[in-house]
């Protein structure tokens, strides 16, 4: 049987409890009829969970069609998109025929010289990821409140994985009215298949900005589910802190391995640089774990060096991973001419 650490969703909830917990959610549902239009029972309770204006939030299928519905209302003149980036901002801007430009940003400190040119720019609508996917670390606040201090355009974070993460921008949202959070239920809360997500930021509170959400785009079942799961957050965030101690426990082994470079991680993966990339995924995948080249990721740039992105498996699992990575990447050092 194969453990899929390629899939960055949340592996410390257990498959058949969340079904049950849906169930319980659902039971009472009349699926012959139309639930809430505009998802605003869960735009209600995400605003009391996570402490933000209920009149800033906005619920949609996903972050997906959330930065989907933005990117195409808005109409921006220009695009630039924080790379290596979930690859939905730059296939809309180029099926749009938008004026599309990519910044790769590695370290963290890279990101505001990065963006310089383009931050005088008001018809700009600046995309990244906080945490970064695949790398996996988070830029702390102060360098995006520097980034929203000086943008004056939007500035869409994406942050599908901040659950796993120290801090979120959401605290961020009352003080910068061009900043836009997207955030997911799909990762840490367990609900990928039910295609449900929410977006926050002042610009909702107005009623001439555009963002034409289509309605009825969360089915009954997903919203239920949410509403459920936000008023018994008990399991979520046991989950999460599981997580939070294996990635610590991954990242405390695999930086024992002499010639890796582990980047640090505030999400439910870890990234490792490796010039035998291929042979620890190939090792890897011969015992039971697949995992992702970091080149096999789409739009990653060909220029940086090779690695595997691993999401981070239960406590049973890690040192079975690390002796696999330790084995494979020594020999393959040793080796090498």
């Amino acid at each position: 049987m194969t453990l899929d650490l390629t899939w960055t969703g949340n592996h410390f909830l257990d498959p058949r409890e969340q079904s049950e917990r849906m169930r319980s959610a659902t039971a009472s549902l009349d699926v012959t009829t139309r639930g809430d239009v505009w998802s605003r029972g869960v735009a209600a309770a995400v605003a009391g969970h996570f402490g933000v204006p209920e009149g800033f939030v906005r619920v949609g299928a996903g972050a997906t069609q959330l930065i989907d519905t933005l990117l195409r209302s808005a109409r921006p003149g220009l695009v630039v998109d924080v790379t290596p980036n979930f690859h939905l901002t730059a296939t809309v801007s180029r099926q749009q025929g938008w004026d599309y430009r990519s910044v790769p940003v590695r370290e963290a400190g890279e990101l505001l010289p990065a963006l310089d040119p383009y931050l005088d720019r008001p018809e700009a609508i600046i995309v990244l990821c906080s945490p970064r996917n695949p790398l996996g670390y988070q830029f702390d606040l102060d360098t995006i409140s520097t980034l929203l201090t000086r943008a004056r355009g939007l500035v869409v974070l994406d942050e599908v994985y901040a659950d796993f993460a120290p801090d979120t921008a959401l605290r961020l949202v009352t003080e910068f009215p061009r900043l836009v959070v997207m955030r997911t239920f799909s990762k840490a809360w367990g609900m990928a298949d039910l295609r449900i997500g929410f977006a926050v930021s002042q610009q909702f509170a107005r009623d001439d900005f555009p963002f034409w959400l289509m309605p009825n785009s969360v089915s009954g079942v997903a919203q239920q589910t949410a509403l459920h799961l936000l008023a018994r957050p008990e399991a979520v965030r046991r989950s999460i802190e599981r997580a939070q101690e294996c990635r610590h426990r991954l990242v405390a082994g695999l930086g024992r391995i002499e010639g890796l470079r582990i980047w640090p991680s505030d999400a439910n993966y870890v990234c490792l640089e490796t010039p035998y990339a291929d042979d620890v995924v190939a090792a890897l995948r011969e015992i039971g774990y697949a995992t992702r080249l970091l080149h096999d990721l789409k739009d990653y740039p060909a220029d940086w060096p090779a690695g595997v992105r691993i999401s981070v498996p239960p406590e049973p699992e890690i040192d079975t991973v690390v002796r696999c990575v330790a084995r494979i990447h020594t020999r393959a050092a040793r080796t090498a001419p």
